[in-house]
């Protein structure tokens, strides 16, 4: 395993990548500031970002593999808070890819993301499960801090189960943007937050509420697995993502 962390020719841009590899038991990991990782527990890791941000023009990359029967839980240190770098088209990017042998499980749930006024963030993760594996994916972003209208996010996650593909699909988010904050959009609403869970069918059938502050809405899908979407204020959001989480508990 390797790891890389230098300057984008011609900006104070960094890129840099991490991996990790848990396998026979044996959890191996190399990584590169902004992106450290940080064992925390037998079967759990924490991403702590070192240096701030990330910032207009960050390429970051994070590789997991697990092995057959293997679990492991992925948490942030703190939220991660995205805000522009010198270049104001720039965009900030966090790439995840997971690749999941027979009967492993992983649990990726970070604290929320905040976009500042004026910051690009796209990030992405690619799941690839094997049959027999299981995964929750818990993501919450939030525009902008107080006071803040927020900037642009293009959020995107693919699965896929023994090469079939489960879910394909970006959430497109820009405080400044009056037809996604509008009644077609997020209603004005500072923070969407999902949960997405593969190898576990859930409930039956659709399903959807309307909490204080917050609606969310919940889709079954093949595989199997569902996605739950949840739009409101940033507390009211973080509490569905954790009570639907809790809900499930013990992952293992």
């Amino acid at each position: 395993m390797t790891s890389v962390v230098e300057a984008v020719p011609g900006t104070s841009a960094v890129e840099a990548a991490a991996r990790m590899r848990l396998v026979d038991g044996r959890l191996t990991w190399a990584s590169a500031p902004p992106v450290v990782l940080r064992r925390t527990g037998p079967r759990r890791v924490h991403v702590v970002a070192v240096g701030g941000g990330p910032l207009g023009g960050d390429r970051l990359r994070l590789h997991v593999e697990l092995g057959p029967g293997e679990r492991l839980a992925i948490r942030s240190a703190a939220a991660t808070v995205v805000q522009p770098g010198r270049d104001p088209d720039a965009a900030a990017s966090f790439e995840v890819e997971a690749e999941l042998a027979a009967g492993s499980a992983l649990d990726w749930h970070p604290e929320p993301t905040v976009v500042c006024d004026g910051a690009v963030w796209e990030p992405s993760i690619r799941l690839d499960l094997a049959e027999g594996t299981r995964a929750r994916v818990v993501e919450q972003l939030v525009l902008g801090r107080n006071g803040q209208a927020g900037g642009r996010c293009a959020s995107t996650v693919r699965a896929s189960i023994g090469d079939a593909p489960v879910l394909a699909a970006t959430t497109v988010l820009d405080g400044a943007d009056a037809a996604l904050t509008g009644i077609g959009g997020t209603g004005g609403a500072r923070s969407v937050g999902s949960l997405l869970v593969l190898g576990d069918p859930g409930p039956d059938g659709e399903e959807c509420g309307d909490d204080d502050e917050v609606v969310w809405a919940r889709t079954p899908l093949a595989g199997p697995g569902s996605l739950l979407t949840a739009v409101g204020a940033t507390r009211a959001v973080a509490g569905v993502l954790a009570r639907e989480a809790a809900a499930q508990s013990p992952w293992w």
